[in-house]
């Protein structure tokens, strides 16, 4: 019998919230960050090992001006977090001493302020084996698209003071939606979707490496790896969705959300390895875990990966706005072998439906589910935070005086799943 443990991540008082991101510890102990949907702020949720409900959560929030887009967080060589949040004109940085479930305990810092023109997207946080923290952002995307270039930003001490920041353009192209992670050595490594290195229109997903020097653009290697799928018309947007995480000895494991290279322009999804020569082709191995074509065309916002300590993938995805989790034990890049399984972690048409719907002829309501984090326990088993919205629509004539029905989310809550068994 299925003893998953289901909840919303609490805020304190009542706030909307959005994309939530889950690291654990050595110990098991869960980290967790989530942004208030509007007006500003974003949380800091810790859990023990075991969380099975919302009781055992403890909350600090984080005040800001400004919407907060993405909040990312990533755990010291001592376990502590630390935190980044991009709002749409600065970056704040936020560390803690003492306990970190306490909202005395931590220091929230404004270090960039950038008026509007850069944006930090996907993963691209991450802390050297030191503590030292990096990140990676580039220009603001809108509908006319972002102003091309990539920045990689750094501070060694004193990372409460933005003069200890220091930002150096690592290229006059748009590198997004990026994962960033370092070795045990302190290399980086990461992907990230790019304009294609052939001078094409089309966007790459791309892996790239840094051992030395990293502020220095000629110390970075890339190999573009596939076609990536991205569309600003679905209910939760597609940005291209790639992830990455490395192995015990730094090998990279990469899955993201393709687009058909036959031309169909269809979606699915891709799972790649590299175990030596990983900035050319021939070092890669790779296979769909979903093709293009009606289950392709299923996948919704969202992908992440990581690795169990025996270094086996384990990634959740959206499909159909439902949450799903698929895991690997050996042979996993066999086509011929049928090396992957499904888990569900949450299928949106199992949570109750809200009954409160603020339009008189709204006549129907169901929640959404996209953009899933993963983490994995020390047991192995996987620990999952995503967006749910409730979406409200369909339609009878409105009763004399009252508003008329208007589909969109009513409200929309971070979420936390713990699995207790891959089967």
């Amino acid at each position: 019998m299925e003893k998953t443990s289901r909840f919303f991540l609490p805020t304190g008082e009542p706030r909307n919230t959005t994309r939530p991101r889950v690291e654990v510890d050595a110990n098991g102990n869960l980290h967790m960050v989530y942004p208030a949907s509007s007006v500003g702020d974003a949380f800091y949720a810790y859990c023990p090992g075991n969380c099975s409900s919302a009781e055992q959560v403890k909350v600090v929030r984080f005040s800001t001006q400004g919407t907060v887009d993405n909040a990312m967080v990533a755990l010291g060589p001592d376990g502590r977090p630390h935190v980044l949040l991009s709002t749409y004109q600065r970056a704040y940085y936020a560390s803690c001493t003492g306990d970190c479930s306490q909202q005395s305990s931590w220091t929230v810092s404004s270090i960039l302020e950038h008026g509007g023109k850069y944006e930090i997207s996907g993963e691209a946080f991450a802390l050297t084996p030191e503590g030292h923290p990096r990140f990676l952002m580039h220009g603001y995307r809108s509908l006319r698209g972002a102003t091309p270039s990539t920045f990689y930003v750094q501070c060694d001490s004193s990372c409460q003071s933005a003069a200890s920041w220091h930002a150096d353009q690592l290229s006059d192209q748009t590198w997004q939606e990026v994962t960033l992670r370092f070795n045990s050595s302190g290399q980086a490594r990461l992907t990230a979707t790019k304009p294609a290195n052939d001078g094409s229109s089309q966007n790459k997903g791309s892996y790239a490496e840094c051992d030395a020097n990293c502020s220095q653009p000629s110390s970075w290697k890339t190999l573009d790896l596939y076609n990536t799928f991205s569309s600003l018309t679905e209910l939760a947007r597609m940005y291209p969705s790639v992830s990455m995480a490395l192995t015990s000895s730094g090998k990279p494991r990469v899955v993201l959300v393709g687009a058909d290279e036959g031309g169909s322009g269809e979606r699915n999804l891709v799972y790649a390895e590299c175990d030596g020569n990983c900035l050319v082709n021939e070092g890669w191995q790779a296979q769909f875990l979903v093709p293009a074509g009606s289950d392709g065309n299923k996948l919704r916002a969202g992908i992440d990966l990581a690795l169990d300590a025996q270094n086996r993938p384990r990634l959740v995805y959206t499909a159909d706005y439902n949450i799903l989790l698929a895991h690997c034990d050996a042979d996993c890049t066999d086509a011929n072998k049928d090396t992957w399984q499904l888990k569900k972690v949450e299928f949106s048409g199992d949570m109750q439906a809200d009954k409160v719907i603020p339009y008189s002829n709204c006549t129907m309501a169901s929640w959404f589910l996209f953009q899933p984090s993963l983490a994995l326990g020390r047991d192995g088993l996987p620990r999952v935070a995503y967006q749910a919205a409730d979406i409200s629509g369909g339609g009878s004539p409105p009763e004399p005086g009252t508003t008329p029905c208007s589909a969109g989310a009513d409200m929309t809550f971070a979420r936390f799943s713990q699995l207790d068994s891959l089967r």
